[in-house]
């Protein structure tokens, strides 16, 4: 899908269900920069995309990796081997990128290959602030936008004022996965101060753009309350039950999400829900 002449969005699987998808994102400047690459094995799909523009996979020189996780780092290993390209993160986010979970290293199941193709070093840090020439007279801009992970970036690319938010902003609906809620929810509210978002580019719902951006962060944060909501309703219902595991089929059934979905990472996000200090406080904030 082109979104602008100098940006394309790729859908690419997390699996057999084609509402399970993760939007990779290439930027055409001097070079190509990838956002995000997808599980592993999405690289033929990002060389086909750029093949059908008349260009060739050896022009990306770049690949920016909006946090850690294997869906959005799953084929980083085999686009830097291809083109030798720089690859780029944020600080916080670097030690699970070069240090890959052995678990994400091996096949899931008979035939099936590894979501993660290997580890891969970071050879340039994205700090809060920092600013990524494309050459064409584009530019990144990093926004350190933490919660989901934390090293999670945003992008903005302010000359098209295209916003890539990575997994900062929740969708309704799916699995809610964070590890610092009241981070997550200062993230938010800060890109929603942005003004003029023209291209909304998430990682995990359709690019949109205009208004509906600001409709789309609202959204998230309304969807963080009732994550919050929901556990608390778990914990009245099981009292002195503090396991996050044993709380996340409730809280699961309560968002309307099917049981089994994400299991360990929702229990992830309980514990970051009971734990987290100011959480009541920062979401009745204006």
């Amino acid at each position: 899908m082109e979104i602008t002449p100098h940006i394309h969005a790729l859908r690419t699987p997390l699996g057999p269900t084609p509402d399970r998808f993760v939007n990779v994102y290439l930027v055409f400047g001097d070079g190509i920069t990838v956002i995000d690459t997808g599980f592993n094995g999405s690289e033929k799909l990002i060389y086909e995309d750029i093949r059908s523009t008349g260009r060739d996979p050896s022009d990306i020189d770049l690949v920016v990796l909006t946090h850690s996780h294997p869906d959005h780092t799953g084929s980083a290993k085999a686009i830097h081997d291809l083109t030798g390209c720089t690859v780029a993160a944020h600080l916080l986010d670097i030690p699970a990128i070069e240090n890959v979970d052995p678990i994400l290293l091996k096949s899931p199941a008979p035939g099936v290959p590894p979501i993660v193709g290997g580890p891969v070093t970071i050879s340039r840090i994205l700090p809060e602030g920092a600013t990524i020439s494309l050459g064409r007279g584009i530019t990144l801009e990093v926004l350190h936008t933490p919660g989901h992970s934390p090293g999670s970036i945003s992008l903005l690319l302010r000359e098209e004022m295209a916003l890539f938010t990575g997994d900062t902003v929740q969708a309704p609906g799916r699995a809610p996965i964070y590890t610092d809620p009241v981070a997550l929810v200062r993230s938010i509210r800060r890109l929603a101060k942005i003004q003029g978002v023209r291209h909304y580019l998430p990682s995990h719902d359709m690019p949109t753009g205009g208004d509906v951006t600001y409709s789309r962060l609202e959204d998230s944060l309304d969807y963080i309350r009732r994550v919050h909501a929901a556990v608390k309703k778990a914990e009245s219902e099981l009292p002195g039950t503090h396991d996050p595991q044993a709380l996340a089929g409730r809280v699961l059934a309560e968002l309307g999400i099917p049981s089994g979905a994400a299991l360990p990472f929702i229990a992830r996000t309980i514990h970051a829900d009971l734990t987290a200090d100011g959480l009541d406080e920062v979401l009745d904030e204006e």
